[in-house]
């Protein structure tokens, strides 16, 4: 089917349309945001090193010479994340879209295999994500439901064949024994080829649902027209959103940054990526690139890099079409984290693989700026860990200048460039409708696990054990302890977060020398403006305070888990259900 036998129609939605405007008004100024931030934070750091050399050319020198040094490579260091998101806003200066939302009417449909991967997951979670997608708004007889089993289990395969008996349009399949390696893709792939047994063939569509992602009614009906009336265009992507986030996201686990900010600036200069779940794809472009790339653990990204260099495009629809679950401890929350960092770094070598072969070698190097710039922001940010105590421990200044005049000049630039950061922000903000800030999603509390994750890695590699595929590292869950004794003994000695507790105790230790060296001053107030009170330095310390004391609260006060069943609308009759109002505004 292509667009001319697709009845497309725009959604008539008064509340979409407004704020598609307001969205789109700030996104045209979000860019321009980001360039105003640059550019203050190149001024600040060109002005700072024209002040340590002047200083240094004035006689400064020994201790107080390594420590400005050192204080400004940490800032530096410590730019390199929000920076990398900042050239990425800035690179859809002039670019700005949102995808229109589009309705595919009728029964002129195309037909489409949607996968649900499975690995030993709460089977009435896959049952609610099953029930969800048999009753999309579809005719029936254009789409199938293929839960695709790598646990293996009698129980779910008894339970989804008495689905099928039920909504006819539901199958089962598995690879036969659980596989050795956790490889979605893998799972993916051996669903392609199922397809192809059952009546009528292989669908001239696939869709792929993580095991949690109800989609709502609409999803097909949604995400079809932005790839039927473009010949052009392989795959149609949703945002994932989440049901059951905590008030107030302490572990930042929304991922509005990356489905509000980074994937809208790509959409802008036409390099979506697909998200691993809740995407339409033509099944012959899948087929033309050899099915969904098995070289990495972050398949979604793999398989967006291959398809854009057989020249298709990527699709980012701003359309909420998917609810899931987000993990609902801290230690899984971290596994997590330890499997996208893994998973970065192998979605770089895949670029590099022999099936990588249809990639020019300038998409090749632009695969492996996600992964160059990831490492290098767990790295600096390691490497500022270690640093910053050090420094402060020093009693020092922690800022060098050979005049008055330039202290001045320095503040005011880091003023600036401050200022700069909370206009990107609050512009973020008022382009996601309102759904998250920037400033207050840091999180640096998981990168001595993700430092340990590349260290893993390039072991592996210089060892000949090639690009490793992840295995979960056994966390011990918090919750399963009773008492407050037994919750600090497997946060802090079983899961490792003594080391946060090691970076808060030395950076209270550094605080208090510097504080001290500076009240042995005779001018004490600007003595702690130059020492730890010094204003770039200040925020880097608070900001990790606060980070590293995530881990130590949950040990101590652990919160309580949301109750799935209060989060969901159930139909008692044919037990389909749908998060509810509060779930999705938490």
């Amino acid at each position: 089917m292509d667009k001319a036998t697709a009845n497309i129609i725009p959604l008539d939605d008064p509340h979409e349309k407004r704020q598609a405007q307001v969205q789109m008004k700030f996104m045209n100024r979000f860019p321009k945001a980001a360039l105003a931030t640059i550019l203050s934070s190149w001024l600040y750091f060109g002005y700072s090193f024209k002040c340590l050399l002047d200083a240094q050319a004035g006689g400064l020198s020994g201790t107080p010479l390594k420590v400005a040094w050192l204080a400004l490579a940490m800032q530096l260091g410590h730019a390199i994340p929000p920076g990398t998101l900042h050239l990425l806003s800035f690179s859809a200066m002039g670019k700005a879209k949102r995808q229109p939302a589009l309705r595919l009417i009728g029964d002129q449909c195309p037909s489409v295999d949607v996968f649900i991967t499975y690995c030993g997951e709460e089977l009435d979670v896959l049952l609610d994500t099953v029930r969800a997608a048999a009753v999309s708004d579809y005719p029936k007889n254009k789409f199938r439901i293929i839960v695709l089993d790598d646990s293996v289990s009698a129980r779910v395969k008894a339970e989804i064949e008495k689905l099928g008996s039920q909504l006819e349009n539901v199958f089962y399949s598995t690879r036969g024994s659980r596989p050795k390696t956790h490889t979605k893709a893998g799972n993916i792939n051996h669903g392609l080829n199922y397809v192809t047994t059952l009546p009528g063939g292989a669908s001239d569509y696939a869709a792929v649902f993580d095991v949690d992602m109800i989609p709502s009614p609409q999803w097909l009906r949604a995400l079809l027209p932005h790839i039927l009336r473009d010949p052009k265009v392989a795959m149609a992507q949703a945002p994932q959103r989440h049901y059951n986030l905590p008030d107030h996201d302490p572990l930042g686990q929304s991922m509005h940054i990356l489905f509000d900010v980074i994937e809208p600036s790509k959409n802008a200069t036409n390099s979506s990526w697909c998200c691993g779940s809740g995407f339409v794809v033509r099944r012959d472009a899948l087929d033309g690139i050899g099915g969904v790339p098995e070289e990495s653990i972050n398949e979604d990204i793999l398989t967006s890099f291959y398809l854009t260099a057989a020249g298709w495009r990527i699709e980012y629809i701003p359309e909420d079409l998917q609810w899931g679950l987000i993990p609902q401890s801290i230690q899984k929350h971290l596994k997590l984290q330890m499997r996208m960092c893994a998973g970065i770094i192998s979605t770089a070598a895949g670029a590099w693989s022999p099936r990588a072969r249809m990639m020019t070698t300038g998409e090749k190097y632009g695969a492996l700026f996600p992964a160059i710039a990831f490492s290098v922001a767990v790295i600096s940010n390691t490497v500022c860990f270690i640093a910053l105590p050090w420094l402060l421990l020093t009693g020092a200044p922690l800022v060098a200048y050979s005049t008055a005049s330039q202290l001045r000049n320095l503040s005011f630039l880091f003023l600036l460039k401050s200022v700069a950061i909370c206009s990107y922000d609050f512009l973020a903000t008022k382009a996601t409708n309102y759904k998250l800030s920037l400033a207050g999603n840091s999180n640096s509390w998981p990168i001595p696990f993700q430092f340990w994750t590349l260290v893993r890695f390039a072991l592996s590699v210089v060892t000949g054990g090639g690009v490793p595929l992840f295995a979960p590292s056994g966390l011990t869950d918090i919750q399963a302890a009773k008492s407050l004794a037994g919750r600090i003994k497997v946060a802090f000695w079983d899961d490792g977060f003594v080391v946060h507790v090691a970076i808060v105790v030395s950076l209270l230790a550094g605080i208090s020398a510097s504080t001290l060296a500076a009240a042995s001053t005779p001018t004490l107030w600007q003595a702690l403006f130059l020492r730890a009170f010094w204003p770039p330095v200040f925020l880097i310390w608070s900001t990790y305070l606060e980070d590293c004391s995530i881990p130590i609260s949950y040990a101590l006060n652990p919160p309580n888990t949301l109750d799935r069943s209060t989060l969901l609308d159930r139909d008692p009759k044919t037990q389909v259900a749908y998060p509810n109002r509060y779930a999705k505004d938490p």
